[in-house]
This record gives C-alpha cells, structure tokens and sequence, in this order.
C-alpha cells in the first residue's frame, strides 16, 4: 500500500498499521506457541493426580503457568479487540516469559522420563505420551495396551490376582 502515488497523504497512518500488524503477527505467533505447550502439559498435570504426585515441584511450576496463562485469557476475553489485544501491555514479553517457563516444566518432565527408562530401558520403545499413561495410572492393567512395543511377540501380560 504505501508503494501507491495516493499512499503519501496517508503515509504515517499507513506505517502505524503496518508496525502494528507486525506486531499482532509476532504476537499470534508467540500465542499459538504457548497455547500448544500449555495444552501438551495440562493434560498432563491437571488430568493426572498421579503424576503430580510424583512430580510435586514440576507441578507447582505448571500451577503458576497457568493461572497467568487463564487470567491472560480473561483479560483478552474481557477486552477482545485483537490490536488491543497484541498491542498493549507489553504481550509479547508476557508470552516469551510463558514460553520459556514452559519448555522449563517440559526439560524437568523429560527428564523424569528420562531417568525412568534409564531404570527400565524398554521404555525407550514407547513415545513420552504412552510412558506417561503407564506412570501415571496406578493400575498395573495400564501397561497392556503397551505390552506389543514393550516385549517382542508379546500381545498382552498376564497378572495373577492379588500379586503385585
């Protein structure tokens, strides 16, 4: 737009709407990244009892994270004009800090995993979200569905009643 001989007239106001639609680009950008990594992890920690358990602190990390993403979310929902939104309030700082908190509680949870296959290195044959189902579920049943990738040739486990 500002390339056209009518452009000069609006010349300031046009370069106003491209600063701040850069700037509502880099903002989405940064959004969409944390809302990702926040959805991969409260399924995590907000579903799980079991994995906050045994992840206390990573737990407390991830509490905060999304108490500030959820009032992030309500006040963008109380005022929701997307320049307002991407614009003002320093957002894309907000949302950097979001996202370096959340691949903080994503390296701390990685290596949990970590060093539960390193107990157990057939867990290196299932993805983290198959680990996590098994570490998260008390019920030693919760490892059938595994049982194939786990051990070779082996289409389920048998438990005897009452053995642990």
């Amino acid at each position: 737009m500002g390339m056209s001989k009518y452009a000069m007239k609006l010349m300031d106001s046009i370069k106003r709407w491209e600063k701040n639609l850069n700037i509502v680009n880099e903002v989405l950008n940064a959004w969409l990244t944390v809302q990702r990594k926040w959805m991969y992890l409260e399924s995590i920690f907000l579903d799980s009892d079991d994995i906050r358990l045994q992840l206390p602190e990573e737990a407390k990390k991830f509490d905060k994270i999304h108490k500030v993403f959820k009032e992030l979310m309500e006040r963008t929902a109380a005022s929701p004009n997307a320049i307002q939104a991407c614009c003002g309030n320093d957002r894309l700082n907000e949302l950097k800090g979001l996202t370096a908190e959340l691949d903080r509680t994503q390296k701390s949870l990685t290596d949990y995993l970590d060093t539960k296959r390193a107990l157990f290195p057939r867990f290196y044959f299932i993805s983290d979200d198959e680990l996590l189902s098994i570490l998260g579920s008390s019920d030693p049943q919760a490892v059938q569905p595994h049982s194939l990738k786990l051990f070779d040739n082996a289409k389920e486990i048998v438990f005897k009643p009452g053995s642990k």
